[in-house]
């Protein structure tokens, strides 16, 4: 792969914005363009002629899937008092629909992708489901602050995790918006992060994550052998100081001080969360200020789960001069499970989403000789939290994916077996607490 040239200003962590996405798009779609001449087979037939033709319904009626799960919660909470189903649904029924359903290689073809990225209606279920997040979390704070719900430790907890669900759902919505080049969409995405007291994130994961994924550099990336709870431990705290000194940085080169909350922004986006928190304290109360702290806590672990498994493991090489190998598409881990590709708007083509960055969800391309989780991000979540597990299946997987080999046909079935003993046992658990311990109660 062809070394992609960046100007040395632009490598600066002090790059302002416009020079970050200016590197960014120049960038990565020089790493898109190689990876596309080995990639894009099942493209070569297809004519040349370009086809205008808009998506049809059936192409849009997927990704509508998350705004249908958040209501599915939020009905099952106001008629039967069971917010709990959101958990069941997805660590126990999408699970079994991604290992039942096909998994899904389809790439738009060539000539119909101005076509579906063009087409506006694909930002309609984003927004919906961006929307009716907000909606829920202020119901939410609603009925804590009345004294409706989530007042006994256990109802706390339940609710608390229950809801933080459509939150980690507003985070991937809030992904896609900030990787849009338009302002507007940048903000609501920024909006996602700050409901959940983390808006340093816009500027962590554009500014640096993109640059430095899959190296030790990058605190998003996770290391060989680090398990979840140690990927916590440094990578949150790591984030905060490295928008510090990014901001720092930048400001240095501006002539002005680090100390100016109103010029560096992760003390002026820390400052608004407190501000907001007081806000909730006056109107509220105190037990709701409780609420959304651990609420927030929640999906910030959730969230940050995620990115723990995006890239566990993963290494760039570094040639003889000490510089790393260019971004490629063998440091990301995808999935091609179909149910959590709707609900998740295709994060799961994580190769594609680094390799061009600004290119919207619904013309993202799976590649198949990109590095594959053996399941879907739901099933991988559940992994994750079982540290000896998730070591025993992805160790043996990030070694091939760096060392370009691949794992036998024996230790696969070893590894499923794995797999499918941890879903079988958590499958269980959660069953029992949602249809029993729980259970639906008319309101």
């Amino acid at each position: 792969m062809q070394d992609v040239q960046v100007d040395p200003a632009e490598q600066s962590e002090a790059s302002t914005y416009n020079e970050v996405n200016q590197s960014l798009i120049k960038n990565q779609n020089e790493i898109y363009k190689s990876n596309s001449q080995n990639t894009f087979t099942q493209k070569k037939d297809v004519a040349l002629q370009i086809d205008d033709t808009p998506p049809s319904i059936i192409d849009l009626i997927p990704f509508y899937s998350p705004l249908g799960l958040l209501c599915l919660m939020y009905c099952s909470d106001i008629y039967y008092q069971n917010p709990f189903i959101i958990i069941w649904v997805g660590f126990v029924a999408i699970p079994i629909l991604d290992y039942i359903l096909p998994v899904d290689h389809y790439n738009i073809p060539e000539n119909r992708l101005k076509a579906f990225e063009r087409d506006w209606r694909f930002m309609v279920p984003v927004y919906l489901a961006w929307f009716a997040d907000i909606g829920i979390y202020f119901s939410i704070l609603y009925s804590v602050s009345i004294g409706q719900v989530a007042q006994t430790p256990a109802s706390f907890i339940i609710y608390a995790i229950s809801y933080a669900q459509p939150g980690a759902a507003n985070a991937i919505v809030g992904h896609e918006l900030i990787h849009r080049k338009e302002k507007i969409h940048k903000i609501f995405g920024t909006l996602s992060y700050s409901k959940m007291l983390y808006s340093h994130f816009l500027i962590q994961h554009i500014v640096s994550h993109h640059k430095k994924v899959a190296t030790p550099e990058d605190p998003s990336s996770a290391r060989m052998n680090e398990s979840l709870y140690e990927f916590y431990w440094r990578a949150i705290p790591a984030g905060y100081v490295e928008v510090w000194n990014i901001e720092k940085i930048r400001l240095q080169r501006e002539d002005s001080s680090p100390f100016n909350p109103l010029k560096n922004r992760i003390l002026l986006f820390n400052i608004l969360h407190i501000v907001y928190l007081g806000l909730i304290y006056i109107i509220l109360g105190l037990h709701t200020v409780c609420f959304h702290l651990v609420y927030s806590l929640i999906v910030t672990l959730m969230f940050e789960a995620v990115n723990y498994l995006e890239h566990y493991g993963l290494q760039r090489k570094k040639d003889s001069n000490g510089n790393y190998e260019s971004v490629s598409i063998k440091h990301s881990w995808n999935a091609p499970q179909k149910i959590t590709n709707w609900i998740t708007f295709k994060l799961q083509r994580h190769s594609d989403h680094h390799a061009y960055a600004y290119k919207p969800y619904q013309i993202l391309d799976s590649f198949p000789e990109s590095p594959m989780l053996p399941y879907g991000y739901t099933v991988s979540l559940i992994l994750s939290n079982f540290p000896y597990i998730w070591k025993k299946v992805h160790n043996p997987l990030a070694d091939a994916t760096n060392n370009d080999t691949k794992i036998s046909e024996e230790l696969k079935k070893e590894l499923d077996k794995w797999i499918l003993g941890t879903l079988i046992g958590v499958s269980i658990m959660l069953s029992y607490i949602t249809f029993f311990m729980i259970g639906f109660k008319e309101a």
